[in-house]
């Protein structure tokens, strides 16, 4: 089960580009002083802070160890801080070095359907 801070709602931004990635945004919790320092070092760990979004981003672009980790990461920040998190599929940035999900397979399937029903990912459509 998932902590009530993570939200995994996806609303596609994806354009025609067949390079897309997963990304998290992170808003921080608030919280004192050594918890509030843990907290953005967890975040820090396996992401970048947006000031002009005033968010913590994290993009995935592979189901690999290192998504695994951010994943897991970003579990605990939720669990231990109340770390607000929701995950949405957006196109690559035109300068971006790291692995991207590519084309339409099945998990870009997934991530698009879910995000034009408007359903959390994972949830299935009423019958």
């Amino acid at each position: 089960m998932l902590p009530d801070t993570v939200s995994t709602t996806t609303t596609s931004s994806r354009t025609a580009s067949p390079r897309w990635l997963l990304e998290a945004t992170c808003h921080a919790a608030p919280a004192d002083g050594p918890a509030w320092h843990a907290q953005l070092e967890l975040l820090r760990s396996v992401g970048f802070f947006d000031p002009g979004r005033d968010v913590w981003l994290v993009r995935i672009g592979a189901l690999n160890c290192g998504a695994l980790t951010a994943l897991n990461t970003l579990y605990e920040a939720a669990s231990r801080y109340r770390t607000q998190i929701s995950f949405t599929s957006v196109a690559a940035p035109p300068g971006w070095k790291g692995p991207t999900f590519e084309g339409d397979d099945e998990l870009a399937q997934l991530v698009a359907a879910a995000a034009d029903r408007g359903r959390r990912l994972g949830q299935l459509p009423a019958s």
